[in-house]
């Protein structure tokens, strides 16, 4: 299968993290630039905005803050590229969740400026890898932009994760191992080669997801009594920076990844009924179909009892899809379509029906 990414963008260009690290900001974009465009969503932006302001009004004249509270689309990350060149900003920093980690790289690679994050939540790697996730406006997929450029660099104040909701952190832990178990199939017998650097990102994505499972609950229990320990700490850098190593270094190459096409295929199929739901809550749900076409689906207890647990979804039906002989066609339909399940042949594809009806039962 031929490999899709031909760099190895394993990276920010720096990596902060730590209780009371936003107060570096200003000294960060002093790095790449003078004059900063500020994007954040509401939320976001009333946890940080004073700090923030705090700390770049110190070091620059000229700065803006602006409010986006739409989806990570192309038509608003230009007109806020145009707004940045033609209003003398020269980096761009985004503050929030996953859609403006997003939205932030977008409009950097349109107005070819450099970029900070400055995460607000740990359910995906989004601050740190050099992609952005693209919708139309209304919300319907759209693709993903690939960049040449990594981050220029991300800053995770573990003050503010440690109070994200017990659901977006759980998000980001599914999001993570979802690594280990979509490289595994790759190496399920004895592996004589493969691509560059993919046995280095099976190795990271071992450790990962012993981690994660190790210490999810108690840091969980942390982050209930407000605790900011060293399993918080830990726990943030494996959903952020450890997962983002892990994917530039894989370079999306050998991978069937179904736990991420799941992901996409219902947003696809299913925009409104997905809406809700978090990414790494449906990729969960993937990575139950996932172990199955792996051939190893009594891997997903571990996996089912902590969704059950914490109240996650866990069957299609959860996230409002009707497990039907139709719906499960609409899946395979574009399932199928993968370049690692199309050049499998049909081993790939009777197994890949096996999994989704394996998936349809639960």
């Amino acid at each position: 299968m031929p490999i899709k990414e031909q760099s190895f963008r394993i990276g920010c260009g720096r990596y902060l993290q730590g209780a009371g690290i936003i107060n570096s900001t200003g000294e960060e974009i002093l790095r790449v630039g003078r004059a900063p465009l500020i994007v954040g969503g509401r939320t976001a932006l009333g946890l940080t905005r004073e700090k923030l302001e705090k700390s770049v009004s110190a070091v620059c004249e000229n700065y803006r803050f602006a409010e986006h509270l739409g989806t990570c689309n192309d038509e608003d990350a230009r007109l806020l590229a145009e707004t940045a060149k033609s209003e003398g900003f020269d980096v761009i920093v985004g503050v929030g969740g996953g859609v403006i980690m997003d939205f932030a790289k977008l409009i950097a690679h349109f107005a070819d400026l450099p970029v900070i994050n400055i995460p607000t939540s740990s359910a995906t790697c989004a601050a740190y890898t050099p992609l952005s996730v693209r919708y139309t406006r209304e919300g319907h997929t759209v693709g993903s932009k690939h960049f040449g450029c990594e981050v220029n660099a991300v800053i995770a104040d573990t003050e503010i994760l440690l109070n994200q909701p017990p659901r977006l952190l759980l998000a980001g832990i599914f999001d993570a191992v979802a690594k280990f178990i979509e490289i595994k199939h790759r190496f399920s017998g004895e592996v004589v080669e493969c691509p560059l650097g993919l046995d280095w990102a099976y190795v990271l994505s071992v450790h990962s997801y012993k981690e994660l499972f190790a210490k999810a609950e108690p840091c969980l229990e942390d982050m209930r009594d407000g605790k900011l320990s060293d399993t918080v700490e830990r726990v943030v850098f494996t959903s952020i920076a450890a997962t983002g190593v892990i994917s530039g270094i894989a370079r999306g190459s050998n991978q069937t990844a179904l736990a991420h096409k799941f992901y996409e295929a219902t947003r696809v199929l299913y925009h409104g009924e997905a809406r809700p739901y978090l990414h790494g809550e449906i990729v969960g749900i993937g990575l139950l179909l996932q172990n199955r076409f792996n051939g190893e689906e009594e891997k997903s207890r571990e996996l089912l009892d902590m969704m059950k647990k914490y109240g996650m979804p866990c069957r299609v039906s959860d996230i409002g899809i009707e497990p039907t002989e139709d719906s499960l066609e609409k899946y395979y339909g574009l399932l199928e379509g993968c370049s690692a399940i199309a050049e499998g042949g049909a081993d790939a594809r009777s197994k890949l029906r096996d999994a989704l009806e394996y998936l349809w039962r639960l």
